[in-house]
């Protein structure tokens, strides 16, 4: 019995020698540290999945369409990025095809202005570019898309949104831009390459948040497809089987407008 005392004795002097080992300061920091390490580990690891969400979630905020990015590899060091299978859903009203569809993309950024108030993105550049640009009872996905896009940059930003961290791209281009145009009930599609997308300066030299930078980026892409559109009415025409008066009238194209493409150049005010 009394070696048994003795052994309980120990074992309670053991863990009380622990316990006191563990209130002592000197363990504490040692094990904040290995926390704080385990943590960053963590966030590293999780890096791209943390930065890939953030992108989708700021196209959808500023768009109201859906989003999907199937992967993206960052290197912090070296300042650059990875991006592949960027998709961006049609508007409602529209066909569930992808209104953007990107293959990849690479992005270089300035490591340096990382920790800063604005980070700085060098240059964009996506490969494998193609736009859907469709027609549906008298108006286009491209004019619905901008308008989402204006009436959600019109409302007032939160506290939240307003502290969130601001970003300036110097150059972003989208390359070989193939633009695929149909139109409901019509059978065949026009086609139109509408070359090299070129974009510079975003978000300025006060940078902007990363919906702000989306909007600008999407009404920008919108605006080009569009343009391209009108100025080859005869061309889809063509291709489509279809009466030049009749696609512009399906797309929603002003009759003014419907003549340029046309080739009947008026000047209204003579």
């Amino acid at each position: 019995m009394g070696q048994e005392r003795g052994l309980f004795k120990v074992e309670v002097a053991g863990c009380a020698g622990q316990i006191d080992l563990m209130k002592s300061p000197r363990y504490l920091i040692v094990f904040a540290a290995i926390a704080a390490v385990a943590g960053l580990m963590f966030v590293y690891n999780s890096k791209d999945w943390i930065i890939r969400s953030a992108v989708v979630k700021a196209v959808e905020d500023a768009t109201g369409v859906s989003a999907h990015l199937g992967s993206l590899r960052i290197e912090l060091l070296k300042g650059e990025g990875v991006l592949k299978d960027f998709r961006m859903g049609n508007p409602k009203g529209f066909s569930r095809e992808d209104l953007i569809s990107i293959k990849e993309g690479k992005v270089v950024v300035d490591a340096t202005s990382l920790t800063s108030a604005v980070m700085r993105i060098k240059s964009v550049e996506m490969n494998g570019v193609g736009i859907l640009f469709e027609g549906s009872g008298k108006r286009n996905n491209m004019n619905a898309l901008k308008a989402q896009i204006n009436d959600r940059s019109a409302k007032p930003k939160t506290g939240k949104e307003e502290k969130t961290k601001k970003i300036r791209i110097d150059s972003f281009v989208l390359k070989s831009v193939q633009v695929d145009v149909r139109m409901a009930g019509i059978v065949k599609v026009g086609n139109l390459d509408l070359g090299d997308i070129r974009m510079s300066n975003l978000g300025g030299t006060s940078g902007a948040s990363a919906s702000d930078i989306a909007a600008q980026v999407s009404n920008e892409i919108a605006s080009r497809a569009t343009t391209g559109v009108i100025r080859n009415m005869a061309k889809l025409a063509e291709q489509m089987g279809m009466d030049v008066s009749k696609i512009a009238d399906g797309f929603g194209v002003p009759t003014d407008v419907l003549n340029e493409a046309a080739g009947f150049l008026q000047n209204l005010f003579k």
